[in-house]
């Protein structure tokens, strides 16, 4: 009988999570989750309506920064798979979450009185080491760190569940309080400094806690620790796991919704008021109940049924947005319907890669996980670059000026068609690719009970 109990008693020793060291793990991912919320929430507003500058020609610079970014996630991953320091193979890039936040800072203290040329530079400069430089090194380091940080599947996936509450509530917090006080600061390129500093300090701070306080556990996977990955073992896992690129399709789709934020000018336009959109992100706070149950949900639900139900639900949600123009209460059930499929997109992502990372070494391969997760982010950048492209392109087209107060029914029309339809087709595609993904759950299941 002692021999039959004793291996329940190490498997709960293993499933324990000390809260001390889950609240400074997420730090790191509630830094980031501001920074997004600021940089892509709020840049092509600032770029339009503060530099003047013309909202297709912005569009472009940054699709363009945002497709180098997908190569340069490419070269992160190879680069945090070979790397074997006294630190770890992820934890020594967690620095990178200062350097983000400075080039944050001076993106938004470009002066107006700049000329065009000098103003596009700048604003690619600082993109570029944002996303492409240190958010890449972030990224690709983020799946080796966390497997090396927490022994057990059951950690990670509470991690990932329960932690995406706290990423969730530290985006919330920003999204709440960002454009309530953009309308009282936001009003000179002074104020955006200062509004930006308020954020930026803090967040820096309780981003870089992750590397100060949590070790790497460099037994696990010891006997690949050492080896070197080449390019050719990162494009035999592009060409042979399917899987892959199912899921790149679908963080793909995610990330054109993600790429045309337009939040800020629908509220500012099209509702007319920018603080309501604030306001308007305190009713997402219901959503944070849903992530306790994440757990219990992946026992009677796989992760790709759960990518259809939120797509589903997100689908009807930006129906209803499309129709409810300025009607607020419409606006609260259409948001937070839509929102849902950021969920499982969001905060389950380290339970796919593990299991695409068990499907490389089913297929002779090196699991791979940093390569896994920027071949995923490479699709994704590339879309969301796209995305950001596109929509500077169609307000261009619709007449949309930054400068003038009010804009034409062109304008608003086509504000409204980037705020819901466009989303709402992308939630076709994810629920399709879902689908077809679902398989993979149930072949690393079976692999985990031959092991």
């Amino acid at each position: 009988m002692d021999n039959v109990q004793e291996p329940q008693v190490i498997e709960k020793k293993e499933d324990k999570l000390s809260l001390g060291k889950f609240f400074v793990w997420k730090g790191r991912d509630v830094s980031l989750s501001g920074l997004q919320v600021i940089v892509t929430g709020y840049l092509l507003l600032f770029s339009t309506d503060v530099l003047g500058l013309s909202p297709a020609f912005v569009g472009s610079l940054l699709m363009v920064s945002k497709i180098i970014n997908a190569f340069t996630n490419l070269f992160a991953g190879y680069l945090v798979d070979n790397t074997n320091t006294r630190l770890g193979r992820g934890r020594p890039y967690e620095f990178a979450v200062i350097g983000a936040w400075i080039c944050t800072i001076l993106l938004f203290s470009c002066p107006p009185g700049w000329g065009t040329t000098v103003k596009a530079v700048w604003i690619v400069v600082m993109y570029f080491f944002i996303f492409s430089v240190f958010n890449s090194l972030l990224f690709a380091a983020q799946t080796p760190y966390m497997v090396r940080a927490f022994p057990s599947r059951s950690q990670v996936i509470k991690v990932s569940s329960y932690g995406g509450v706290i990423s969730m509530l530290g985006a919330m917090i920003v999204s709440i309080s960002f454009p309530i006080m953009m309308g009282k600061l936001a009003t000179s390129d002074a104020g955006w400094r200062s509004l930006i500093l308020i954020y930026a300090i803090p967040l820096a701070l309780i981003g870089i806690m992750r590397l100060i306080f949590v070790k790497e556990d460099q037994s696990i996977n010891a006997a690949e620790a050492g080896e070197k990955l080449s390019v050719k073992e990162i494009k035999d896992m592009f060409f042979n796991n399917k899987y892959v690129w199912l899921y790149a399709a679908i963080v793909g789709l995610f990330n054109v919704i993600q790429g045309m934020n337009i939040a800020a000018q629908y509220f500012t336009y099209v509702v007319g008021n920018i603080s309501l959109q604030g306001i308007m992100g305190m009713l997402s706070m219901v959503m944070l109940p849903i992530m306790f149950v994440f757990p219990k949900l992946m026992k009677k639900m796989s992760v790709a049924n759960l990518i259809q139900l939120s797509a589903v639900l997100s689908g009807i949600g930006y129906l209803v947005n499309f129709f409810a123009v300025g009607n607020i209460p419409a606006l609260i059930v259409g948001n937070v319907l839509a929102s849902l499929v950021m969920l499982p997109l969001s905060y389950l992502g380290n339970v796919i890669i593990m299991n695409l990372a068990t499907y490389n070494e089913s297929l002779g391969m090196k699991r791979m996980e940093g390569s896994t997760n920027v071949s995923i982010g490479f699709v994704g950048a590339v879309s969301n670059g796209l995305g950001t492209g596109l929509i500077g392109l169609l307000l261009a087209v619709s007449g949309y000026v930054g400068t003038n107060a009010v804009q034409t029914p062109g304008a608003l029309l086509m504000i409204r068609g980037i705020y819901a339809l466009i989303p709402l087709a992308c939630m076709v595609g994810i629920f399709f690719l879902a689908w077809r993904f679902g398989k993979l759950e149930k072949l690393t299941a079976e692999l985990d009970k031959n092991e």
